[in-house]
């Protein structure tokens, strides 16, 4: 995390996270600060009623410091109600066309007979199986129309008081997306409270009915509720999860720790938070491949310090085969140049059947390795990682869909739409390079060769140059994917210290930078044209926010809920900070 303390202006930055909307309310018989976010409020008590009226001028209110609300974390709130609301949208399409196709195959039954009739809302259930204070559940209830139930659960009785309490005030004092449609009261009918394990909340649903959506939002890993998740969600279900433990799954410091939770060894190097995404997916789609189930990645990314995927779970025996074929080992040259090298673990080849009509998949093992304890480019030790999901971080076609709908929605009620829209815009241009996992950091590249590090215009231009793809990662300023190996990236990297006054003057034998610059001697690089015009920016959007800068001088994921206000420090309950499954199951607001 940044130690960053001035703001864009230069102003020192505020010393805790605070919501935009706040103020006292007098709720049955009680003091509360009420927090607005979205269209929801959320209440929480303060330690004594006001002496008099609220001043007119409620900004100066001071929300207490016991409050648990995390206003950093409604980038991840908006991102996650405009994805379930987009998917709904995706689903009831899919339906609607399943049922006219049914309809057009009843040769008794015309498809117009039905037309007078006006079929009822199709079911589409969301449970927030971490509630903490329920603010998602709310959010969810009054903002997604296509929503017909939301459960909102928590293990703890503190939390569960605050959600019924949240609820009772939002019917009486909130707004919907649709006043006239769906009113507050309504919207909150739809919310029922339950309070109990998440898992085995989950698992009591296997027999039905199962939910549309399901999000995770636990302090910490995910890890101990994707059993349970996978198989409480309907085929073609949408699974939301969030990890904050990037210490991790984006750290080698606790590597074990990782192998234990995730299934596999993290990466070391600047793409470590994109490996860290693909371990969690990894996650997701091993427990998913036990059940007959698959995932699609809609959506997946690296955020702040959290990471947070959308993915779609489906029912395909036929295609669970693929896992081993999209599951990867990595070799990665931490230690020297920080190149890397993937490695399938199986191989899928599309054959012809003997007729010549028909195509089948065959299936074989992998030849390895890839590459040997050394790194080809400059011949330091390579490391290991994995095994982490291969396959797509995103759907293209989510993605686009998602960017096109953005202009059509509330700034005043998304007010992290500009972000939103930097991200979706860079996932939308990594969806070129779905097949080639990972990035580089210019920073990175100069520190191997010893000199400054070039513009990211120039070494993007050059590659497009030479006929390759190029797109910004959304994990990581100066970055870029590509489909170019390895050997031209440093081809580039030589032609940039050729260009500048101080030739790499600092490399000296032994070092990964020299090694690259010797096996290059003599060799022609006057195709290579450092072009910053053809490498210029592809953000599309003058408003969108690339890359978050920290918006508080105490930046990251604050302390877990506790409390019988959920959050009040002089409430909470009797519990050892264990290390336990236990432990997690708290939600995070």
């Amino acid at each position: 995390m940044s130690k960053r303390a001035l703001d864009h202006d230069g102003d020192p930055l505020p010393k805790a996270p605070r919501p935009s909307e706040y103020a006292r309310v007098t709720f049955e018989d009680g003091s509360y600060t009420a927090v607005r976010e979205g269209l929801a409020n959320i209440l929480f008590p303060t330690a004594s009623a006001p002496e008099s009226s609220p001043p007119a001028d409620e900004s100066n209110i001071a929300l207490p410091d016991d409050v648990f609300y995390n206003p950093i974390q409604q980038f991840n709130r908006d991102l996650s109600v405009l994805s379930i609301k987009l998917f709904s949208e995706i689903l009831a399409e899919e339906k609607a066309s399943k049922n006219a196709s049914a309809s057009k195959r009843r040769k008794n039954k015309p498809a117009a007979a039905a037309s007078n009739t006006t079929p009822p809302q199709a079911k589409f259930t969301i449970l927030d199986a971490l509630s903490a204070t329920g603010l998602r559940a709310l959010r969810y209830a009054l903002e997604i129309p296509r929503a017909t139930a939301v459960t909102s659960n928590d293990l703890e009785p503190s939390a569960v008081a605050a959600i019924q309490r949240n609820i009772k005030y939002n019917a009486a004092h909130g707004k919907s997306i649709d006043m006239k449609k769906l009113p507050p009261q309504s919207a909150m009918s739809k919310i029922s409270v339950t309070e109990g394990n998440a898992r085995s909340h989950m698992y009591s649903q296997l027999a039905g009915p199962k939910y549309e959506v399901i999000d995770l939002d636990p302090y910490g890993s995910a890890a101990p509720f994707i059993d349970a998740a996978v198989q409480a969600v309907v085929d073609n279900g949408l699974l939301c999860v969030t990890c904050t433990d990037a210490g991790v799954w984006a750290s080698t410091g606790y590597s074990e720790k990782c192998m234990s939770t995730y299934g596999g060894i993290p990466a070391k190097g600047e793409f470590k938070h994109e490996a860290g995404l693909r371990l969690i997916l990894h996650c997701i789609a091993s427990s998913a491949g036990r059940y007959g189930l698959v995932i699609e990645p809609l959506l997946s990314l690296s955020i702040d310090y959290y990471a947070r995927v959308f993915v779609r779970v489906k029912k395909s025996p036929a295609q669970v085969k693929n896992l081993a074929s999209t599951t990867m080992l990595v070799y990665n040259c931490d230690s020297g140049c920080g190149s890397w090298y993937d490695q399938r673990l199986g191989k899928a080849k599309e054959q012809t059947g003997k007729s010549g009509k028909t195509t089948f998949t065959k299936y074989s093992l992998a030849k390895a390795p890839t590459v040997g304890t050394q790194c080809p480019e400059c011949g330091f030790a390579m490391h290991l990682a994995g095994p982490m999901w291969g396959g797509p971080l995103h759907s293209p076609d989510f993605v686009s869909r998602f960017l096109a709908s953005l202009p059509e929605q509330s700034t005043e009620i998304y007010g992290t739409i500009p972000r939103i829209m930097g991200m979706l815009e860079s996932a939308e241009l990594e969806t070129s390079l779905n097949s080639y996992p990972f990035f580089h950091v210019t920073d990175r590249l100069s520190k191997a060769m010893h000199c400054e590090a070039p513009p990211l215009a120039a070494v993007r231009g050059a590659l497009v140059g030479m006929g390759y793809k190029v797109a910004r990662s959304h994990c990581r300023p100066v970055s870029f994917k590509t489909d170019a190996p390895h050997e031209a990236v440093w081809d580039v990297m030589k032609k940039w210290v050729e260009s500048i006054p101080k030739k790499g003057d600092g490399l000296k034998e032994g070092m990964a930078g020299y090694t690259i610059m010797k096996k290059r001697e003599g060799k022609d690089l006057s195709h290579i044209k450092l072009d910053m015009e053809l490498g210029k920016d592809e953000m599309k959007s003058a408003i969108a926010v690339k890359y978050q800068l920290n918006p508080t001088a105490n930046w990251g994921p604050m302390g877990r809920a506790r409390g019988k206000g959920i959050g009040a420090k002089d409430e909470q309950p009797v519990r050892k900070k264990s290390k336990t499954l236990e432990d997690a199951e708290v939600g995070v607001e």
